[in-house]
């Protein structure tokens, strides 16, 4: 039995690929731990996958510029020598770093004390830190294909982004009846993410008025972020419709079965999820992530057609409202949707990925 560390705290994007390495890690006999952040967040996601107890917090924090750059090295300098310590207590065979700040201080800590590392960049384009330490990386695995060039001094393996294995799994009857949905009416699942709720949430409060002349008899499943619930379910309220609003769920299994259509952000975590469950979706993406590096990866995941791709800038008035009604009443246009989500999937990711890191343990 060897011990992995995985570094993958910060955003769910990070985390759940993770959870499910780590799922395929132990069926080869090895044990495992995480670096997480401090984000509350974390922790619920690891109570959610029943891994709590192995979740270590490395108070590692983002660049914030040049004006927090004190605070932030500071801040760096903290987080390697903690994880360099937990490697150590852990006895860490090998390191898995999932991309963010959490996985930069951590392999900069396997790298001071000689343990070998992989990397994992989910994104078309590859974060500052995968593109600082792919160089000493054993192998980084990549999820799409365009990542893989602008990583020529490394060695890369295209494996895809792994999910975990109870996805795509559950019935739509069983779905709705958990999350409190009718049963027979079509379901729009709206998912603001770890970050950049309140635009999405803003745009779909402002399409709700052509939805309710277009498709009035649809209900919402709403992930509106914890701080925007209140405001979120009073629009619906105002507006009459049945919706069902959380600031966040543990089981994404339900949400994604239960939907018709969801409406995203373009995470490469949410978009690896969505293959795996085959579901048609209008991808926003968050306009302030780094390099725009969300707006690459929904390019890259609907350019065959598994998804309809538009800037938040332009939905200023019942954009996305008129655009859900139009995919709901298409049901041919939404089945060829979940075809080409199905062929971006890669069922294998993790197993691709703990293979690899089982040679080394």
């Amino acid at each position: 039995m060897g011990q992995l560390a995985i570094a993958c705290g910060g955003t769910g994007g990070h985390l759940f690929p993770g959870l499910a390495v780590a799922e395929a890690v132990r069926r080869r006999g090895h044990e495992v731990r995480f670096f997480i952040s401090s984000k509350p967040v974390d922790r619920r996601a690891l109570a959610g996958a029943g891994e709590e107890a192995h979740g270590i917090e490395i108070p590692a924090t983002g660049w914030s510029g040049v004006l927090g750059a004190g605070r932030f090295l500071v801040h760096l300098v903290a987080a390697v020598r903690e994880a360099r310590e937990e490697m150590k207590n852990f006895h860490a065979g090998a390191l898995l770093g999932m991309g963010g700040f959490v996985s930069a201080a951590s392999v900069g800590a396997a790298r001071f004390a000689n343990i070998p590392y992989f990397l994992h960049e989910s994104n078309a384009i590859p974060g500052r830190a995968t593109q600082l330490l792919s160089r000493g990386a054993r192998k980084v695995f990549v999820g799409f294909g365009e990542c893989g060039l602008r990583l020529l001094r490394a060695e890369v393996e295209v494996t895809g982004t792994p999910v975990r294995a109870r996805l795509g799994r559950m019935s739509q009857e069983e779905a709705r009846k958990k999350l409190g949905l009718h049963p027979k009416r079509q379901v729009v699942a709206v998912l603001g993410g770890s970050q950049g709720a309140r635009g999405l949430n803003e745009a779909m409060i402002r399409g709700l008025g052509a939805l309710k002349v277009q498709a009035p008899s649809m209900q919402i499943l709403h992930l509106a972020g914890e701080a925007h619930v209140e405001n979120v379910r009073q629009a619906y309220t105002e507006t009459g419709f049945h919706a069902v609003v959380l600031g966040f769920c543990d089981e994404m299994e339900a949400v994604y079965a239960a939907a018709d259509l969801v409406v995203a952000r373009s995470g490469a975590g949410t978009l690896a999820e969505l293959a795996a469950c085959r579901v048609a979706a209008i991808l926003v993406p968050f306009p302030a992530a780094v390099h725009d590096h969300q707006m690459a990866n929904a390019h890259a995941y609907g350019g065959e057609g598994a998804a309809e791709v538009i800037a938040e800038k332009y939905l200023v008035r019942s954009e996305l409202g008129q655009r859900i009604a139009r995919l709901l009443g298409d049901a041919n246009l939404r089945a060829h949707m979940s075809q080409a989500a199905q062929a971006r999937h890669t069922p294998d990711a993790a197993e691709k990925i703990a293979e690899e890191i089982h040679h080394v343990l």
